[in-house]
């Protein structure tokens, strides 16, 4: 067996000392117990793997594998060491947690359109409940925790949590890539430490089925790493015009991209939809398509945005939402489409 791919024991400190040895065998019970009632999984790992994270990702750039531009727009808000507020952090706590696909309706002009939010995208409650649970544990045994801002596909297949796919998402086991990832530091010293190589599921070694169905044929056979700045979710989660390469039908959400996932065989028996729909009115709508300040929007509307954590996207969704509305009112409804909602 690889060494790398060995739990690996934490070394003890003073600290964790001052413990009792029932602390150090009972918090990882508890914590599991709690998650398990999310259908929830975690891991552990040490601090001191922070430094070979933010290697790896400044190694992409500096290999070229992606752009200055794009590194300094999405990987620089990233924060490779502990809170002023935990500067002793010993632990990082990388959780998934499976989500679901939101169906999203709206009116304009007197016409029904629908469209979805991915998992994952709905975050805002489930992260307050995963910090809930883990200082309510914490807390009782005098030990404090805070978020971190941390590259989490990464961080997840490099702790163990699951495998990169061909499409560089991170699928764990009974959740597949529908999985909301969240990580927390902590003073507390777990045990055990389940830092390992990245790898590829086993599956994807004879599968090419999210790179066929990837309009962008961002998903290349030779790296884990997908083209991200070519990729649809890369664009419609960014200001500017959608560029002319982007077919009109490949769009298949308010935010982001479905379709290297839908595909996907490990996908197929995780796929779930929550029950209620969201639904935007023809005045929301409108208010949208005519850039209302956001400032200015009613407070309904601004609630929604807020409940679904598109708030921040605001200034996309006028794009967004025209673009899917154009795809559909281009669509001959005689002929069969694939649907994503229900």
């Amino acid at each position: 067996m690889n060494p790398a791919n060995r739990a690996n024991p934490v070394k003890e400190t003073t600290h964790s000392h001052s413990r009792s040895v029932l602390d150090m065998r009972t918090i990882p019970d508890m914590l599991q117990s709690e998650f398990d009632q999310l259908h929830a999984k975690f891991k552990t790992v040490s601090t001191l793997h922070l430094t070979e994270l933010q290697t790896e990702i400044n190694g992409w750039q500096h290999d070229g594998i992606i752009t200055k531009k794009f590194y300094e727009k999405n990987y620089s808000q990233f924060v490779f060491h502990p809170p002023s507020t935990l500067t002793n952090a010993h632990s990082v706590i990388v959780i998934g947690i499976p989500q679901k696909i939101t169906n999203i309706a709206f009116f304009h002009q007197g016409k029904r359109y629908q469209t979805i939010i991915p998992p994952t995208y709905i975050y805002t409650k489930i992260r307050a409940i995963c910090k809930e649970i883990l200082s309510t544990i914490l807390s009782k045994q005098g030990y404090s925790v805070e978020r971190a801002i941390l590259p989490m596909k990464l961080l997840a297949v490099r702790s163990g949590l699951g495998k990169y796919g061909k499409n560089n998402l991170c699928y764990v086991d009974g959740m597949g890539s529908y999985t909301r990832l969240e990580a927390f530091y902590t003073d507390y010293e777990f045990p055990i430490d389940t830092w390992c190589e990245k790898g590829l599921m086993k599956s994807c070694n004879s599968c090419s089925l999210c790179q066929h169905a990837c309009p962008m044929q961002c998903i290349p056979q030779d790296r884990l790493l997908i083209h991200a700045d070519h990729c649809l979710t890369y664009f419609n989660e960014n200001e500017g015009d959608f560029p002319p390469s982007i077919p009109v039908q490949s769009h298949n959400a308010l935010i982001g991209c479905m379709l290297c996932q839908i595909i996907c065989p490990q996908n197929k028996k995780y796929l779930e939809f929550n029950q209620n729909t969201v639904t935007f009115t023809e005045e929301e709508i409108a208010c949208i398509l005519q850039k209302t300040p956001r400032e200015n929007i009613p407070q309904a509307l601004a609630k929604k945005l807020v409940d679904l954590d598109i708030y921040e996207d605001y200034l996309e969704l006028p794009r967004n939402f025209a673009v899917l509305m154009a795809k559909e009112n281009s669509e001959n409804s005689s002929t069969p489409q694939t649907d994503l909602s229900m």
